[in-house]
């Protein structure tokens, strides 16, 4: 399976402190038990602020996937030599682009930072992305109810989206429960193609 996460922020004593865990040593074996869930054949992208800048760090992150395949895409705490020094990915970029709507049921393009309009933005594609540290929308009426489950960002943001029609998502792991989250769980939580065209005003076969 494919799947995504951003914004790990491995190594961070501020992160950690901001999410509300009593030490750096905690966060981080939180943050990595996320990733261990995988196996060894899903794919894994992880959309930046992965840990800090130095290779060491980077050797402790992917040690800790399963993953064969796994893409970075480099955010605003990053820099893409330490993964290429570090190797063991599959690719290392600023921006990524994946799958067709017509053949795979969604195409994601993918960014640290949320775009205000992307590639095939109209014809049903999806923008993927981290930077916000949000909170999903119980977060923001419930408060904080536990250490792992504290953001320091915009409650609801990912809903809000949603309920506007607008096809764009924060994959980082305040969002999504500390867990990378796959392909299918994405496509599920938005509007469905019919939907989504019925609530723009756009024939089906404009996501063709």
């Amino acid at each position: 399976m494919r799947y995504f996460t951003s914004d790990l922020h491995i190594g961070d004593k501020g992160v950690a402190q901001w999410r509300g865990f009593a030490s750096l040593e905690e966060h981080d074996r939180f943050v990595l038990a996320g990733l261990s869930r995988l196996e060894p054949d899903d794919e894994l992208w992880i959309l930046g602020d992965v840990c800090k800048p130095n290779v060491a760090s980077v050797r402790v992150v992917r040690e800790a996937i399963p993953c064969e395949c796994v893409h970075i895409v480099v955010g605003n705490h990053d820099t893409g030599a330490k993964f290429l020094t570090c190797g063991g990915f599959a690719s290392v970029d600023y921006y990524a682009q994946v799958g067709k709507v017509a053949k795979d049921g969604y195409k994601f393009v993918m960014s640290h930072y949320p775009m205000l309009d992307w590639d095939r933005a109209y014809h049903g594609s999806y923008m993927l992305h981290g930077h916000l540290h949000s909170l999903p929308e119980q977060e923001k009426k419930d408060g904080e109810t536990s250490a792992a489950s504290r953001g320091f960002g915009l409650g609801g943001y990912n809903e809000w989206n949603r309920d506007l029609g607008i096809r764009r998502y924060d994959v980082g792991v305040d969002a999504n429960q500390f867990r990378p989250i796959s392909a299918e769980q994405i496509v599920a939580f938005f509007l469905s193609d019919e939907q989504w065209c019925e609530m723009h005003g756009l024939p089906l076969e404009a996501l063709r």
